[in-house]
């Protein structure tokens, strides 16, 4: 069967089959009236991605129903997590302290404490360090250049990644993750072994230089 561009291109983000996309988008439709104002399973790639950036909760709702009919209840709880942390909408988010996921003189770096916030809500552990020593291995977020790369959060995945399954899991879950928190990400790893990702803010002008 040949399901609606819009319809595909959320299976694939999420990593599930279109038709529990379908089933999902029907369920919600009759629930939610967002959604039945608006017919989303016909959306081009670039009108469902301006989508995930301007209507990101009816996404949410419609992938959280989808990963239900998929069997995978921990992946549906983690979507909304995750949009959560990227929304503000967590009302008790974990408290980062100085050396946790970053080192200590990025820790009051705005877009790095969002990052971090939306990694832990994903279940990822994060780096504990005191700048110079490692006290406890996780991912490490650090900035881009403020002149050239100001938008830009360059990820180092923790050193488990590959060992872990589901949304989140893998080296690739990362990308994952923050591509469905609304940033835009490179997918391809940089030297090093890091993520790039772009907050939404700047999305529409990566490279300001």
């Amino acid at each position: 069967m040949t399901y609606p561009q819009g319809i595909q291109v959320l299976s694939a983000q999420i990593g599930v089959d279109p038709s529990h996309v379908a089933r999902a988008l029907r369920f919600a439709s009759k629930t939610h009236a967002a959604i039945r104002a608006r017919r989303y399973s016909h959306l081009s790639d670039d009108q469902f991605t301006r989508l995930i950036g301007g209507d990101r909760f009816v996404v949410a709702i419609v992938a959280n129903y989808a990963m239900r009919l998929a069997g995978r209840l921990e992946d549906a709880q983690l979507l909304m997590d995750i949009y959560k942390a990227s929304t503000g909408a967590t009302v008790h988010g974990p408290t980062i302290r100085r050396g946790v996921g970053t080192l200590p003189e990025y820790h009051d770096h705005a877009r790095i404490r969002e990052a971090i916030r939306i990694l832990q809500a994903a279940g990822l552990p994060p780096i504990h360090t005191d700048g110079t020593r490692e006290l406890r291995p996780g991912f490490q977020v650090v900035p881009g250049c403020e002149d050239e790369l100001p938008g830009w959060v360059f990820i180092a995945p923790d050193p488990d990644a590959d060992s872990r399954t589901g949304f989140a899991g893998g080296r690739l879950g990362y990308l994952a993750v923050m591509r469905w928190a609304g940033w835009g990400v490179i997918t391809e790893l940089l030297p090093g072994g890091t993520w790039a990702a772009c907050h939404p803010d700047y999305r529409n002008n990566p490279f300001p230089s």
